[in-house]
C-alpha cells in the first residue's frame, strides 16, 4: 500500500497534498489491478504530470496571448487571440466545441466539460464514459471529478479501459504516455511533455524501490 511519504516525494509535493490523495488512490488502483511497484509507478508519473504534482485537478483555461496561441493555435487566429485572452468560458467554448460528443460553441459544452480530475479528462463524451464505468453521475454533475475519491477512481478506471497495466508492465512509457495524452498507446505522434513524464516515472520507480 503506497503511503503518504511515498506520494509526497513521487509528486514531491507538500506532504498535507499527499495525505489528501493517498487513500484515494489506493483505493482506486486496487480496484483497478494496479497493483505492482513498477504498475504503481508508471501510473502516479502520468497522473503527476496531468495535475501538476495534484495541484490542478480542474482546467483554468485562463491564458496570455502568448500562451493561448502557443496552446490553442488551431482553433484561435493571432487575429481573434486578443479577444480570448483571460477569457476562459469563451476560450473552452471554442476550442472544445463540436468535439469529444460537445455541441456548438453556442453549446457551453466546451467549458462545461473542460478538464477535471488528475487524469484531466474532458468531453461530454469522455464524462459520460468514466461517469459509467465508476457510477457516477459526471455528465450531469461534471465538478464530481474535482474530489479527490472521483477524480482518483475515474483515472484509474481510464488506465484500465486503455489497457495501460500491459505497458507498464513493459516499461513502455512512450506507449503510456501516448494512452494517456493521445488517447490510445498506438498512436505514433509524439505526447506532450515526454521529458517531464519520463523524469517523473524514473523517480516514481526509485521511490518505490523498483530496480533496473
Amino acid at each position: 500500500m503506497l503511503t503518504a511519504t511515498q506520494l509526497a516525494r513521487i509528486m514531491q509535493c507538500p506532504v498535507t497534498r499527499a495525505q489528501r490523495w493517498v487513500e484515494p488512490l489506493n483505493t482506486a488502483m486496487r480496484r483497478f489491478k494496479i497493483n505492482s511497484p513498477v504498475r504503481v509507478a508508471h501510473f502516479l508519473a502520468q497522473l503527476g504530470h496531468e495535475s501538476l504534482s495534484l495541484s490542478r485537478v480542474e482546467e483554468s483555461l485562463s491564458y496570455s496571448k502568448d500562451r493561448l496561441l502557443s496552446v490553442f493555435s488551431k482553433y484561435v487566429t493571432p487575429a481573434e487571440a486578443p479577444s480570448f485572452v483571460h477569457k476562459p468560458i469563451k476560450l473552452g467554448n471554442r476550442v472544445y466545441a463540436n468535439r469529444n460528443g460537445n455541441g456548438s460553441e453556442a453549446s457551453g459544452d466546451g467549458y462545461l466539460f473542460r478538464g477535471r480530475g488528475p487524469m484531466m479528462h474532458t468531453g461530454r463524451t469522455n464524462y459520460r464514459r468514466m461517469g459509467k464505468l465508476i457510477g457516477q453521475p459526471l455528465e450531469e454533475q461534471p465538478a464530481l471529478l474535482i474530489k479527490p475519491e472521483i477524480g482518483a477512481m475515474a483515472a484509474g478506471a481510464y488506465w484500465h479501459e486503455t489497457g495501460l497495466n500491459s505497458y507498464a508492465d513493459s516499461r513502455d512509457v512512450l506507449s503510456i504516455s501516448r494512452g494517456i495524452n493521445l488517447t490510445t498507446p498506438k498512436s505514433r505522434r509524439t505526447p506532450h511533455g515526454m521529458e517531464d513524464r519520463t523524469a517523473r516515472t524514473r523517480r516514481a520507480l526509485e521511490v518505490l524501490g523498483v530496480r533496473g
